[in-house]
């Protein structure tokens, strides 16, 4: 069988968040390639299931590699308000296939979103430094940053039209969807070493900018 062509995307977003020493970064890369730890980070999430994956959604996508693992299929269902202020009248319910696949230091995410979106990610955990494109990681005072950092590279096919406005919106909510993952591998973390550092955490937190994911 012939290899699809490499799909180009409309653009590209990296970004990256760091892994506290403290934590090993093998605690994060499995929350990943547990899929439902990434799911619930989506700040709209309503519910989700698996769901049958037919061959002829990945077959021609290069994305998904023959190397990968675990390949699996989600339908996943958000709660979007669109006008506030009505209660459960303001919310509309958008309905998000996904497909997911593990390898070495991560997971691929294919995502359908609402108006002809399609987001193909890669969650990667990755040493400091070793995905070079992409913004730089900056650490404020206080912040904790070890060796490691969780980098996700989303290559997005949207129109021209709202290409802007897509890229904007998602680098900022991306980048606390990875935050919450690696907060919840440090709550992990500190647990098993009998630490106490507050409450679990358990979805993404800020609904303000988040687009459908994963």
């Amino acid at each position: 069988m012939s290899t699809p062509p490499a799909h180009t995307p409309t653009l590209t977003v990296i970004t990256r968040v760091p892994i506290p020493a403290r934590v090993d970064p093998n605690t994060v890369l499995a929350r990943l390639q547990a899929y439902e730890p990434l799911i619930k980070t989506n700040p709209y999430l309503d519910r989700f299931e698996q769901r049958h994956l037919d061959v002829s959604e990945v077959v021609d996508d290069p994305f998904f590699l023959e190397s990968g693992t675990k390949l699996q299929a989600f339908k996943v269902v958000d709660r979007v308000p669109v006008i506030p202020g009505l209660g459960a009248w303001g919310y509309k319910e958008v309905v998000i296939p996904c497909v997911m696949q593990c390898f070495d230091h991560g997971v691929r995410v294919r995502a359908n979103a609402q108006a002809g979106v399609v987001v193909r990610s890669s969650y990667e955990v990755r040493r400091r430094g070793e995905v070079r494109d992409g913004p730089d990681l900056l650490l404020g005072p206080g912040d904790e940053g070890g060796e490691w950092e969780l980098v996700e590279i989303a290559g997005i096919d949207c129109s021209f039209l709202v290409k802007h406005f897509v890229k904007s919106k998602f680098s900022s909510a991306h980048q606390e969807i990875l935050q919450k993952l690696v907060d919840g591998a440090a709550k992990e973390s500190d647990a098993a070493a009998g630490l106490t550092t507050g409450p679990a955490v358990t979805d993404a937190g800020s609904r303000e900018e988040a687009l459908p994911v994963p």
